[in-house]
């Protein structure tokens, strides 16, 4: 990427903004207090193993979404956060109760850590992996806690804007490793992992939220990457926002939260639940909204490279096991119907050579 691409007026105002939440959990906490790998209470006889388990989900989460954020960020608007392709964090992104388990799992201490690396993306290419202490930022030593943190978001400014790129040094096994990283645009939505049982994804505008239940129903990164595109498709058509009398989440300057895959009244347990499940009807996310974010979302994941050509097979398997379908959503044959033809419709237009555009949304 050529660097006066990162020297746009719009997008430098943003730019310490955007390259502090990409820190990842490391940043700061979501606006919508879900559950998640840093906060969940553990009731593991090994809490160090289920941490690690829901490590490999944040890994996997971050390869999808990595690829629908960076493939798609023409049909996100004018705005864009870069992207490196991995995540850091610290012990102090733990809840207390946890940190002991945390140290022991991943050795984190108050220095930022790599703990996620998107497959694909410029950090893989580089060699960082998950467990890589940064150290350094633009010749500059980072400092531990709040400090560093602030150092990183100055640090990937500074880079970008004077050349296009950012220099890092990484440390693993105690030897030093410097890396020069350019970043690829991205849309400017995060993803987290929420700690629940039952399959569920949501948006609130800013970030998208995967059940760790849905991590495990979403058997190959396909199936993922439908649910994810939906959720995006929802973030993009600023469905949260819409409808200025609806009232905004607890803790949220988002706007509603929007995108249940699974009929609200099962929900996705504890906090997670209070978000995302104990809303009253006139907030939950209407039929329309749910057609857009199905239409949409196939594209987006098609744009990613994924197979869409059976993307109702994971609505059918919710819908067997969950009833999928509710007051606010499409009919479960009205939507398998949808998702065919545009399965279809994306075969036609791939074939014809013509872009992959969903209807109604132009590209920027």
């Amino acid at each position: 990427m050529r660097a006066a691409d990162f020297r746009r007026g719009l997008f430098g105002r943003a730019l310490a903004a955007a390259a502090l939440a990409a820190l990842g959990a490391c940043a700061a906490r979501p606006d919508v207090p879900l559950e998640t790998i840093t906060s969940a209470p553990s009731t593991a006889t090994s809490p160090e193993e289920r941490l690690r388990g829901l490590l490999a989900d944040e890994q996997r989460l971050n390869d999808v979404f990595g690829r629908l954020a960076t493939s798609n960020v023409e049909l996100c608007g004018a705005q864009f956060v870069p992207s490196f392709g991995f995540r850091l964090w610290s012990i102090d992104d733990f809840e207390p109760a946890n940190r002991a388990a945390a140290g022991a799992a991943f050795g984190l201490t108050e220095r930022l850590q790599v703990y996620a690396v998107a497959a694909g993306q410029p950090a893989e290419a580089a060699g960082i992996a998950p467990g890589d202490v940064l150290t350094r930022i633009e010749g500059r030593a980072v400092e531990p806690g709040e400090a560093g943190r602030r150092q990183y978001s100055e640090g990937v400014t500074a880079g970008l804007l004077k050349r296009g790129r950012v220099s890092f040094t990484f440390e693993r096994d105690g030897k030093a490793r410097k890396v020069r990283l350019n970043a690829l645009k991205a849309c400017p939505y995060a993803v987290a992992l929420a700690i629940g049982e039952e399959p569920n994804a949501a948006t609130d505008g800013k970030t998208i939220f995967v059940s760790s239940g849905m991590m495990a129903f979403a058997r190959d990164d396909q199936d993922l990457a439908i649910v994810l595109g939906h959720e995006l498709a929802h973030a993009i058509r600023n469905h949260p926002m819409r409808g200025a009398s609806d009232a905004v989440p607890p803790r949220s300057t988002a706007g509603r939260v929007v995108g249940a895959v699974v009929d609200v009244a099962a929900g996705i347990g504890g906090a997670a639940y209070s978000v995302i499940g104990g809303m009253p009807q006139s907030r939950r996310n209407s039929i329309a909204f749910e057609k857009e974010a199905d239409y949409v979302g196939l594209y987006l994941a098609a744009r990613a490279g994924y197979d869409v050509s059976y993307a109702a097979r994971i609505w059918r398997r919710l819908d067997e096991k969950y009833g999928a379908s509710s007051s606010d959503h499409p009919t479960s044959d009205d939507r398998f119907e949808a998702m065919t033809a545009t399965s279809a419709e994306i075969a036609e237009k791939r074939a014809a050579g013509e872009p992959l555009v969903p209807a109604g949304l132009p590209s920027s």
